[in-house]
């Protein structure tokens, strides 16, 4: 057996072990940093499933209040337009009646409405002397026939009665439109959050999928990576397992050697023994291991 051989061969096969090995840990590192990364990304991906459920459930949320307000709105457009349907058949006798009872000319709202008017300008304009009579003469023409109207109303039971009416109606009316204006606005409100809220859940469902994608491609590589350093491992052990085989083949090698030489010698001390010659201890301990006393 060549001794240099073997030695060569046992020092290829180390060299080839630590390069593996430097594969190995580039291998395991790496796998670790893969894994690293997708448990964060797991992290992430349970984080943005329950953002989106939070928008979606908000959403609709405020979708059940929208429609639920509309229906409100509905109900209040339909009271509104019953009082404005009943208001209208109030106008419409009131108007018969003034034409009856009252004089021709402006109706009493509008002289009301003259008056204030006439004396808002008095009051907070400078007027020359002339001016400010004929404010004054106005004024009272005005007030004169807003007391004949008065009158009128007030001596007339049916058309005072009806007056009333249109004023208890016009105010519901007004105050059903108002609630109509109100209620819609605050659907409205609700629509735009529904809106908002789907929106964000389509954008956190974009930045879903590309995690998901990430998380993937991540197990991917770090399967392979560990793929990798399980095969590593497992060459590593081919090579030692051939190192060991060397050395052992080596060590019998150096054993069968070292015994005929043994034996060799052992020989050479027996047969001075047959000859009668002297032997010394350590010939003797020699002849005993070689099996020959």
């Amino acid at each position: 057996m060549d001794e240099k051989k073997i030695e060569e061969e046992i020092a290829q096969l180390e060299e080839e072990r630590r390069e593996i090995k430097k594969k190995l840990y580039e291998a395991k590192e790496e796998r670790e940093k893969l894994n690293r990364i997708t448990l964060e990304l797991k992290k992430k991906k349970r984080e943005l499933i329950e953002e989106i459920n939070k928008y979606k459930k908000e959403g609709l949320m405020h979708k059940e209040r929208r429609d639920e307000i509309n229906k409100q709105v509905a109900k209040t457009k339909e009271r509104r337009s019953e009082l404005n349907k009943e208001y209208e058949e109030v106008k419409k006798r009131l108007n018969e009646l003034k034409r009856k009872y009252f004089p021709k000319g402006p109706s009493l709202e509008s002289l009301k409405r003259k008056r204030d008017a006439l004396e808002f300008k008095q009051m907070t304009q400078q007027l020359s002397k002339r001016e400010e009579e004929e404010i004054i003469e106005q004024l009272a023409r005005i007030n004169k026939e807003i007391k004949e109207r008065e009158k009128i109303l007030e001596n007339n039971a049916e058309l005072r009665e009806y007056v009333r009416k249109e004023k208890e109606l016009k105010e519901k009316s007004d105050k059903e439109h108002k609630k109509v204006k109100e209620l819609a606005e605050r659907a409205q409100k609700e629509h735009f959050e529904m809106i908002e809220c789907f929106r964000r859940v389509n954008e956190l469902r974009k930045e879903l999928k590309k995690i998901e994608r990430e998380y993937i491609m991540n197990r991917i590589n770090a399967d392979r990576a560990h793929r990798e350093f399980v095969s590593y491992i497992k060459k590593i052990r081919e090579i030692e397992e051939k190192i060991n085989e060397i050395k052992e083949r080596r060590k019998r090698f150096e054993m069968e050697k070292e015994k005929d030489i043994l034996l060799k010698k052992a020989d050479e001390i027996y047969q001075r023994f047959k000859k009668g010659e002297k032997l010394s201890t350590e010939d003797l301990l020699l002849l005993q291991k070689a099996g020959l006393l």
